[in-house]
């Protein structure tokens, strides 16, 4: 029996997003975007992730599924060093115009000096190029295909219903396809729209930063007794700043007053919320509720209103909205098309 083609899919989908999201450390991210010898050889090292993600597609369908994964697997490889190189040169050309502006650092809460749309568009455009080339490879060599084990499934499924198993093994692989794509996925896009990497580091370093955080600042937990300490994240810029505590007279000699408790970094804070901002989306665009997306969108603008008479921090935080919302928007309507075919 050919295999049902909603479900090969979207196991190839979540094959190459537990690829490019899960499995892909930090470490092959910094190699990949290097220069020379070392940008290859991290290319070949997440290559070789996306191959072994693919392993089970060549289990179920043989020399079919081994040329999917060869053709995949290089076609990644390709679509990867087109987007670096397109993005460092973007990147570069818009950090050069802006020092020719003589603009200096961007504030805490802003777009950058150096911001440009592009790195975005080039994330988005290099998955769905990985998607349309896996659609094509399923089209060529796994259409109407049926899966080796096929016959042992089915002897051990005896009893049980068909169409009952095959959409509780859709609805995980569709469920866990969202998850990936919006809570790693959604968070380096949102990242990449709203901090464009100006010094030429990895994009996973950005990752932290996916949401506009609340302040400027955060509380440091190093801060000495005797003054307080920020620790400043400006995209992949990381500084400290110490200020000295003026004493206080408390009816007698000048005493110190003693720091508060350190609060949770802001650009955590924020990513938690960009992540369960969509998730949210996604639970009610699949419960057909969208409607209720505007009450998400109005709660997390209340909690920001005094802050949205900054003109830079409103773009900065409406450009990270609307790029959190549409990814979840999307992904949702997808996996619902899925479920229901």
């Amino acid at each position: 029996m050919p295999a049902d083609p909603v479900l090969t899919l979207a196991s190839l989908v979540l094959a190459h997003l537990v690829a490019d999201f899960v499995i892909q450390t930090g470490g092959v991210v910094a190699a990949k975007n290097a220069p020379g010898g070392r940008g290859w050889l991290g290319l070949g090292a997440h290559g070789l992730g996306v191959a072994v993600c693919l392993i089970p597609i060549v289990a179920a369908f043989g020399l079919a599924g081994f040329w999917t994964l060869s053709a995949v697997t290089l076609a990644h490889v390709v679509i990867d060093r087109a987007k670096i190189l397109f993005t460092r040169r973007v990147e570069r050309r818009a950090l050069d115009t802006a020092d020719a502006r003589h603009e200096g650092r961007p504030p805490a809460a802003g777009l950058g000096r150096a911001w440009t749309p592009l790195p975005a568009l080039y994330f988005a455009l290099d998955q769905l190029a990985h998607l349309a080339v896996l659609f094509a490879a399923w089209l060529v060599w796994l259409s109407g295909q049926t899966p080796s084990w096929s016959s042992f499934v089915g002897d051990l499924l005896s009893g049980r219903d068909p169409a009952v198993v095959h959409d509780v093994v859709l609805g995980i692989v569709v469920v866990t396809s969202l998850l990936i794509a919006n809570v790693r996925g959604g968070a380096l896009f949102v990242a990449t729209l709203v901090r464009p990497n100006e010094l030429g580091a990895e994009i996973g370093a950005l990752s932290g930063a996916a949401e506009p955080p609340p302040e400027a600042a955060a509380p440091a937990a190093g801060a000495g007794a005797g003054g307080r300490a920020w620790d400043i994240r400006i995209g992949p810029i990381a500084g400290r700043v110490e200020e000295e505590q003026p004493p206080v007279r408390a009816g007698g000699p000048t005493t110190p007053t003693p720091p508060g408790p350190p609060g949770p970094p802001a650009a955590q804070v924020g990513a938690t919320i960009g992540i369960l901002e969509r998730l949210l989306i996604v639970t009610f665009v699949l419960a057909g509720a969208e409607v209720a997306i505007g009450l998400v969108v109005a709660a997390k603008t209340i909690a920001r209103f005094r802050l949205l008479d900054d003109r830079d921090f409103a773009e900065y935080y409406l450009l990270g909205t609307l790029g959190s919302v549409t990814v979840a928007i999307l992904t949702g309507l997808v996996a619902k098309a899925a479920l229901a075919a």
